[in-house]
């Protein structure tokens, strides 16, 4: 990811926005939006309490779907399945299809989960809170293992290669968690932190409120970072191929 640096800054502050296709339905904001790995359809979670997937090739909901009780934060694709939703009430739904009621849910969360993160063999999620914790739960019955240590809200979450965790949180530190469930890397950041991903080679992006993307490599240690702007970014996202990434404020 470090070699793309230099366009990546080309990408945030030059290139204007392509046209695209209009999904309307919600009743509130939204919040989360996942695109399935086949490009053929999305979900969308709003503030109006609902998900709604949407068929891409024509442009039109395919289900609206109503469980969680309060907004749904974050939406995710599990591959085998479909997607996951996680919401203000800390549980996490996973939807089959366009079934009405969720295939599973996990619960276990003391405060709204804000951010979701999927194991690339779609058996594990892993979930961020308000809570100060994040969860990795394995599916189908599994137990969950909760990180601890966090000293404010966890706003992202992502698997690292191999196994391991990497948490962003409101208090300003990036955790970096072995697969072992050991004690993590611990860094400490001048602003706090709103999203995180991670590339395959395990480059770390982290999206921070001071309007900055900062870059670390697997050990935590720092590459770089590309001032974004003057106000918080709040969303960041990863391409499919890990050489470009978007960054929303």
């Amino acid at each position: 990811m470090r070699s793309v640096l230099k366009p990546l800054v080309l990408l945030l502050c030059l290139t204007p926005p392509a046209s695209g296709q209009e999904l309307r339905g919600h009743g509130g904001p939204v919040r989360a939006i996942a695109v399935a790995p086949d490009g053929a359809s999305a979900m969308t979670g709003s503030f109006d309490q609902s998900a709604i997937l949407w068929s891409l090739s024509g442009g039109t909901a395919e289900a609206v779907l109503r469980f969680h009780e309060g907004a749904v934060n974050a939406v995710a694709a599990v591959p085998g399945l479909g997607f996951a939703t996680g919401a203000e009430d800390g549980r996490i739904a996973l939807w089959r299809g366009a079934a009405a009621a969720p295939a599973e849910v996990i619960e276990g969360h003391k405060g709204p989960v804000a951010a979701l993160a999927v194991s690339a063999d779609g058996r594990r999620i892993a979930s961020a809170s308000w809570d100060g914790t994040a969860r990795v739960t394995t599916r189908e019955g599994g137990a969950a293992v909760a990180f601890e240590g966090h000293q404010g809200p966890v706003n992202g979450v992502a698997f690292m290669p191999g196994g391991g965790l990497v948490t962003a949180s409101y208090d300003a530190t990036l955790r970096i968690w072995p697969s072992d469930t050991g004690a993590p890397r611990i860094v400490t950041l001048p602003a706090p932190l709103n999203g995180v991903v991670v590339a395959a080679d395990g480059e770390i992006a982290v999206a921070a409120a001071d309007g900055r993307l900062r870059l670390f490599g697997p050990d935590g240690e720092a590459r770089g970072e590309v001032v974004v702007g003057e106000t918080p970014l709040i969303a960041l996202a990863l391409s499919a191929d890990g050489t470009t990434l978007a960054a929303g404020g």
